[in-house]
């Protein structure tokens, strides 16, 4: 019988050990190591179910998630953690600034605006700070605090095996401008600083050695199109990926700063 997928982006291989399992809404990714499946964001709190069949259409066992990444403080990035955490016993991260916003200590979840209930709040385990790298048998997160999108949004950069060498798949944890507006900054008296950290996070990341580009939306690094590519058998490494991304993602900056965000 032909699996019928819930999410409306099949879920998918991406390379080597690296796994989509979220939906147009969101994006979850699951990164298998030596001592555990990695998840990178939760997702809505809707979607438990989805991502379950998702991770099972795929052959991922849920409980075998040692660790789980939250790029930044936002419902729909952490709205299935503490069922995944229930479910598997994972240690759960997050910047140390964005803590407060998972724990309820500020109110910036983004539950409100998003017209959800209020979230049910935990701390979670490990608090990382700029550079904090961690090691999962052979496979490495380094992270780097990129502010704007909240005050604690992390990027990631995931080194991980290969046939021939590592590769390097990186995520810009938030470049969402819905936060910097005028109207939300004004509306919980947050500086409009923001904008210039935003901007020099962009600049500080085009450095930075890159092959795969991973988005927490999809729309981001075009997931769906990357999935048009693994099912055609082509290879979704490109090494200039990164720097359009970031380039881009300023330009829309630019626009829409031009147009009074």
């Amino acid at each position: 019988m032909k699996k019928v997928f819930e999410s409306d982006i099949q879920p998918f291989k991406m390379c080597e050990n690296i796994y989509f399992v979220g939906s147009t809404k969101v994006s979850v990714h699951i990164i298998e190591t030596d001592e555990g499946l990695v998840m990178l964001d939760t997702g809505y709190p809707d979607m438990y179910e989805q991502i379950l069949n998702s991770m099972e259409a795929l052959g991922l066992d849920p409980k075998n998630i040692c660790a789980i990444f939250h790029t930044h403080g936002h419902i729909d990035h952490f709205g299935c953690t503490e069922k995944f955490k229930k479910l598997s016993g994972a240690k759960t991260y997050i910047s140390r600034i964005d803590n407060d916003i998972v724990n309820g200590k500020l109110d910036l979840s983004w539950a409100k605006e998003l017209g959800l209930p209020t979230p049910s709040f935990f701390d979670c385990d490990v608090l990382i700070e700029d550079g904090d790298c961690f090691s999962f048998g052979n496979v490495t997160i380094r992270c780097r605090l990129t502010p704007g999108h909240t005050d604690g949004v992390l990027s990631f950069f995931i080194t991980v095996p290969s046939s021939s060498k590592s590769l390097v798949a990186a995520m810009h944890g938030g470049v969402g401008l819905n936060s910097m507006t005028t109207p939300f900054l004004t509306a919980y008296n947050l500086p409009f600083t923001c904008r210039d950290t935003f901007r020099n996070g962009l600049h500080a990341l085009a450095d930075e050695r890159v092959d795969i580009v991973l988005g927490n939306h999809p729309q981001q690094n075009d997931t769906q199109g990357k999935l048009n590519k693994v099912l055609s058998g082509e290879s979704i490494v490109d090494h200039d990926e990164w720097v359009k991304f970031l380039t881009a993602t300023e330009c829309a900056f630019d626009h829409e700063l031009k147009n009074g965000l």
